[in-house]
């Protein structure tokens, strides 16, 4: 059973082709996962590099450009577990629309836990 969490620019985890696959050890399927990638942004992508245990869990194992990302970056270095726990959410930094769709999510459950 995969653990329900949101990536720090708010999608589901679970939902993440990469991070279900390196939850279920599943080779062949990062393979397809980081062929795709690499045909959809023109950067090579290797099956070890698209590993992801969650860009939020300390020292797992992230997707290479996981530690590039100036999405994660901006979070950590304002101590928020997500971009929707900062008031300047969503910034020009959050570009896709699922990302802005998932972190609006997230700020209305933490205004109903609130």
């Amino acid at each position: 059973m995969l653990h329900i969490m949101n990536a720090i620019c708010g999608p589901r985890c679970d939902r993440c082709p990469a991070y279900i696959a390196t939850q279920s050890n599943d080779y062949p399927a990062l393979q397809r996962i980081a062929d795709e990638w690499t045909r959809n942004t023109g950067r090579t992508f290797t099956p070890e590099e698209i590993m992801c245990e969650g860009c939020r869990v300390e020292g797992a194992r992230l997707s290479s450009y996981c530690n590039d990302c100036d999405i994660r970056l901006c979070a950590i270095a304002r101590g928020n577990p997500t971009c929707a726990h900062c008031n300047g959410c969503p910034c020009d930094k959050i570009r896709a629309p699922q990302a802005k769709q998932a972190l609006e999510e997230i700020r209305k459950s933490l205004n109903r836990e609130a």
